[in-house]
């Protein structure tokens, strides 16, 4: 798989802004990798995902440092 489509995208988007106005979590509506999805494709899907929820980093939790 290569890039998202301009149509892909913008059904994560959708997808993160439905999830986030019936106040699904976003852990539990994330999209999941498919089979044999490259790291490049589903981090682009992840990406439009978060920004439609409304979240600007989508660093993991377990990577961001707390501010000193």
């Amino acid at each position: 798989m290569g890039k998202l489509t301009a149509e892909q995208k913008l059904r994560e988007y959708n997808r993160g802004r439905k999830a986030a106005r019936e106040g699904r979590s976003r852990s539990s509506s994330e999209p999941w990798a498919y089979p044999f999805e490259s790291d490049q494709h589903y981090e682009e899907r992840r990406e439009a995902f978060n920004q439609g929820y409304g979240i600007i980093d989508a660093t993991p939790m377990s990577i961001r440092r707390s501010p000193p």
